[in-house]
């Protein structure tokens, strides 16, 4: 596909417009180009594949047979082509989705053709773009996920973290990352990030598969020692689940980090989220205190927090969603890293909200045998 054409499936409009009717008549090629405002011979030409449309008169040609603009785009998706087609859905030049964006065009360019995020925009412009195309915030994400060139980052993230987790498995020492070395600097530029917050999340890993390798040698020590049959089939059960994991950390971490600074909120919205954690709720007169309605409104549309309900059917103050709890709990270390001088939620805000979440997944799913279990859960 040419560069700056929309994506546009010339077969598409050919079979809309023959077996689609409108106003219960099947319409001429010169009828269509009447309803848009063009010709006969550019319908044609459309339908040719000698001529590609832009995304307003893909959206034309939508509204005249009722269907939304994608059913005119390719059954078969490049998955390069993921947020262009999101913007010729939604009928926007790449121009005027800069503006409503309220970025560059360069900026916005770079975003379309390499599924890159502006730094100074990463935390918000996706819940942005979900807004402007009129998508969910997951439609966008999956669309920048599966970029080809997104892919080869992660490629290169996995590599480069591979390199600094080898420490990871040196005894007799701790592991620890430098914000001057080549490698770290190297993944903060990936990453879009500081090579400080870059150094404290590779430092949170590290301590994690630290954890891994360290449990599993007691495993270890069990298989080869233990005096029971069971304890044992337990322990070597427990020792393969750890060294897949083990094994996995540097394309694990790769895939989680990715995904998790680009849903990350911001710092505002954190430290909120966190201040409903402790609090259980914020009653309405208190709102503006702790924050501006953007960020409440960021954190609604994330589906991360709700209105309570008060008893006479009224609406209160804000409270966590069952996604913002899990949200909370999951990524409170993640947050850390991202934001060290926001308070942390406190532990027994922790405690009862694990309580909560556990409570909440006992009742709705069915218990996993142990080595289904996932490897990951709630930190503390």
């Amino acid at each position: 596909m040419a560069r700056g054409t929309a994506p546009f499936s010339n077969a598409a409009l050919r079979e809309v417009r023959r077996r689609r009717p409108v106003e219960g008549r099947l319409l001429s090629a010169a009828e269509l180009a009447r309803r848009v405002g063009t010709s006969k011979s550019r319908i044609l030409a459309y339908e040719k594949g000698t001529s590609v449309p832009e995304p307003r008169r893909i959206e034309q040609l939508a509204g005249v047979f009722g269907i939304p603009p994608r059913r005119l785009c390719p059954a078969v998706p490049d998955a390069a082509d993921g947020i262009r087609r999101l913007r010729v859905a939604a009928g926007l030049t790449s121009a005027e989705a800069a503006d409503r964006l309220g970025i560059s065009r360069n900026t916005y360019r770079d975003l379309e053709l390499h599924a890159k995020l502006p730094a100074r925009r990463y935390a918000t412009l996706p819940q942005r773009l979900a807004e402007v195309f009129a998508v969910s915030p997951r439609t966008v994400h999956r669309s920048l996920d599966s970029h080809p060139q997104a892919a080869e980052r992660r490629q290169e993230i996995t590599r480069l973290l591979a390199a600094l987790f080898r420490r990871a498995h040196e005894t007799g020492r701790p592991a620890g990352v430098g914000t001057d070395e080549p490698e770290l600097r190297a993944l903060a530029r990936l990453l879009r990030r500081s090579a400080g917050t870059t150094c404290r999340l590779v430092d949170h890993e590290l301590g994690r598969l630290r954890g891994d390798l360290r449990e599993r040698a007691g495993e270890e020590a069990t298989a080869a020692y233990g005096q029971d049959e069971d304890d044992i089939r337990r322990a070597r059960s427990r020792i393969e689940l750890l060294t897949e994991r083990i094994d996995r950390a540097a394309v694990q971490a790769a895939a989680s980090w990715t995904r998790f600074l680009a849903e990350a909120m911001t710092s505002r919205q954190w430290r909120l989220l966190v201040r409903l954690l402790n609090a259980e709720a914020v009653p309405e007169g208190r709102l503006l205190d702790f924050g501006e309605p953007e960020a409440w409104q960021g954190l609604a549309a994330q589906g991360l927090i709700t209105r309570e309900r008060t008893p006479d059917g009224g609406t209160g103050g804000f409270v966590l969603t069952s996604e913002g709890l899990a949200r909370a709990l999951h990524e409170a270390r993640l947050y850390a890293c991202l934001y060290p001088r926001v308070p942390v939620p406190s532990r027994t805000a922790r405690v009862v909200a694990r309580r909560k979440f556990l409570d909440a997944r006992r009742r709705w799913t069915p218990a996993a045998p142990v080595q289904n279990r996932p490897a990951t859960g709630p930190v503390s």
